[in-house]
């Protein structure tokens, strides 16, 4: 059997961050055309739906489970601090999309879109490599209940119609 890349606790963030990824990039292949002010109001609604069904209850297990984990971490600090102000931004974004007139929505689209993937591809690359060098067995099983306990194991969306 092939091991695992992830610890296995880490396991249904990386899954929510594939459909994170996935609805970024259906944003980014949808900004360049021109599309009238319906298809602009139609994706602004889907990743506001999104942001609602899924990314809430991600950082609610980020931020209750993972990161306390990690505030005594080396190096950890100032990435948790950041992550913490990206997940603000997110929120921030995420209403403008609620909001907007439809002429401001492709901006805020194209701003939730790049945050949001660069803010996934930071947790992938940087946190969950430092949680998982320095993290040990006991704590490492507490902090997977507890992420299982606020999104289970995320096999799929809550939403399978938000990544269409």
């Amino acid at each position: 059997m092939k091991p695992s890349r992830r610890h296995e606790s880490l396991i249904p963030l990386s899954r929510e961050h594939h459909y994170g990824l996935m609805l970024c990039l259906g944003i980014h292949r949808g900004l360049p055309k021109s599309g009238d002010d319906e298809t602009w109001v139609r994706e602004a609604v889907q990743a506001a739906k999104f942001f609602d069904t899924e990314l809430t209850a991600h950082f609610l297990a980020e931020e209750q489970a993972l990161f306390p984990a990690m505030r005594d971490f080396a190096g950890a600090r100032e990435l948790l601090e950041e992550l913490i102000a990206e997940h603000r931004n997110l929120r921030r974004i995420a209403a403008r999309l609620r909001g907007s007139k439809h002429d401001e929505l492709k901006v805020a689209l194209g701003e939730f879109a790049d945050l949001l993937e660069s803010h996934i591809r930071k947790e992938e690359r940087q946190l969950f490599p430092l949680y998982e060098k320095k993290v040990s067995i006991e704590v490492d099983a507490e902090v997977g209940t507890a992420i299982r306990n606020v999104i289970g194991d995320a096999f799929q969306p809550r939403d399978l119609r938000l990544l269409e």
